[in-house]
């Protein structure tokens, strides 16, 4: 009896160990956002731990850099979604800000960029465009593409709560 219940209790223990997110293997993942974010919350209860500290802000510059290429790379295609790629560009980098933001002690170290002005500007880009992707839609006067139509009618409500012509659509 003892004996099965060490062996479950050292599978359990191990499982949660090898299961465990540390911000610095997220960090040497590539996954700059979530270690951002993950540092951040683990520094509000140690905000002077050096390797979270150190951590939070290469993860930081890096994702911003990854981030800012994404968003000049779609500001540069032709394609009529690019800007609401650019808004989850910016989603994402506000996201960490909101991250950090909420640890002043960070926030002074890191000097995170509210990108909140791009967010509802490329909002309302983006909600135009599905707006206006629904009404070609719709004058093709068939079943399936009402359902389109429909679908990005959402999709601008999404950008754009409340937006009247879309409810009505």
């Amino acid at each position: 009896m003892k004996l099965k219940l060490y062996t479950l209790t050292i599978a359990g223990l191990s499982l949660f160990f090898i299961s465990c997110k540390t911000a610095s293997k997220m960090y040497e993942k590539g996954n700059y956002d979530e270690a951002v974010e993950l540092a951040a919350k683990k520094l509000q209860k140690k905000p002077n731990d050096p390797k979270l500290l150190h951590i939070i802000q290469e993860a930081y510059r890096y994702a911003v850099n990854d981030h800012e290429s994404r968003i000049r790379s779609n500001s540069e295609s032709n394609n009529e979604l690019r800007w609401e790629w650019m808004y989850n560009e910016y989603a994402s980098l506000q996201k960490m800000y909101d991250a950090i933001y909420r640890v002043p002690e960070i926030y002074e170290i890191v000097k995170p960029a509210d990108c909140s002005s791009y967010l509802v500007t490329y909002a309302e880009k983006a909600a135009e465009v599905r707006f206006d992707r629904g009404i070609a839609f719709m004058n093709y006067y068939n079943k399936e593409s009402y359902r389109n139509a429909y679908r990005e009618f959402q999709a601008s409500l999404r950008f754009r709560p409340g937006h009247r012509d879309a409810i009505q659509k």
